[in-house]
């Protein structure tokens, strides 16, 4: 009777209670997965104000899209196998209250053996933005401008602080691309303030130096990245990484393919288009989006931490309540 109140509370339905059950029925590893699958879901619900315990098809098949935005195939079907286990569990304990399991309806993606992943996504983007800040003002300076501009390696290390500037109200900075040819590139927010920390008034030299006032070289960003890797528990990447990044994750934020290949200076006249590119380039940079993007990101991962520790109470108030109850009948 107990566990049914704690289910059902003044005649209503508790979804995060029955999660919180669902939960109890795993052990280790297994719940802080499921925990953490189920997070997604509550918080999807919430988005569109859902109701999670009473949805159709056609909302999980909404849920399966939301899930295909941010993660690979085999993770969207695990998604979707916790939340069908929840529902089952539900259905079980309130076989009055939840009469369907819409989840097990919805056909699951195709998993493949092949690796297809290019670059990284944007949860892991936006953690390794926010662990480099973590580290040190320099590798956040580093980390935040490859990423957030797509420049090369090269590009970064041979600029000076002197290129940095102001220009139809962006702040820019002026790279010298291959061949000798010069580009002014946005530096969209979180890369500026980034660099304006590392900067700390320094107004000449070396854009990104090293502790002895050197220009740093390439193979000094590769191992500053490697070491902020190995620290934060990130998978390694290569220095070319942040750069492919920039341009699959603007892409996916919508970008026109012709804006992103201008932002990486890839060879390409495309003369037809020169005049209207050389004022609109400032203005519709793709960094503003890709910034704003992992912005989300970072919000919505607060969001999630949240959620998390809500979902931890509930648990383990639920086990008190279990082993309270046990030692009372013993």
């Amino acid at each position: 009777m107990s566990a049914e109140l704690a289910l059902i509370e003044n005649g209503i339905v508790q979804p995060l209670n029955i999660a919180a059950a669902f939960l109890l029925t795993k052990e280790g590893r297994t719940r802080t997965e499921y925990t953490r699958d189920l997070r997604d879901y509550f918080i999807w619900c919430t988005e569109y104000s859902l109701d999670p315990l009473h949805q159709k098809r056609s909302q999980i098949d909404a849920y399966k899209d939301w899930l295909s935005e941010r993660y690979g195939n085999g993770a969207v079907n695990r998604h979707l196998s916790v939340v069908s286990g929840m529902f089952r569990y539900a259905m079980a304990e309130l076989e009055d209250h939840v009469f369907r399991n819409p989840a097990a309806l919805v056909d699951r993606k195709p998993v493949s053996n092949i690796s297809q992943a290019t670059g990284l996504t944007f949860e892991e983007a936006e953690q390794i933005l926010r662990a480099s800040e973590e580290y040190s003002d320099r590798c956040a300076a580093i980390v935040h401008t490859l990423l957030l501009t797509g420049m090369r390696v090269s590009e970064m290390v041979n600029a000076a602080v002197e290129d940095l500037g102001e220009e139809r109200g962006h702040r820019v900075l002026n790279i010298v691309r291959k061949g000798g040819k010069r580009q002014t590139l946005v530096i969209p927010p979180s890369a500026s303030a980034a660099l304006d920390t590392y900067l700390a008034g320094r107004d000449s030299g070396p854009l990104i130096d090293t502790s002895t006032g050197r220009r740093i070289s390439r193979q000094g960003v590769w191992d500053t990245i490697k070491r902020l890797c190995k620290r934060s528990g990130i998978r390694e990447i290569r220095t070319h990484d942040l750069r492919h990044t920039a341009a699959t994750l603007a892409l996916e934020s919508g970008e026109p393919l012709e804006k992103v290949q201008d932002l990486l200076g890839h060879a390409d006249p495309r003369t037809t288009r020169r005049y209207d590119r050389a004022r609109q380039n400032l203005d519709h940079s793709p960094s503003y989006a890709l910034d704003e993007q992992l912005r989300r990101v970072a919000a919505r991962r607060q969001t999630e931490e949240a959620t998390d520790q809500a979902m931890a109470v509930m648990v383990e108030d639920a086990i008190k309540q279990i082993l309270s109850e046990a030692q009372a009948n013993a």
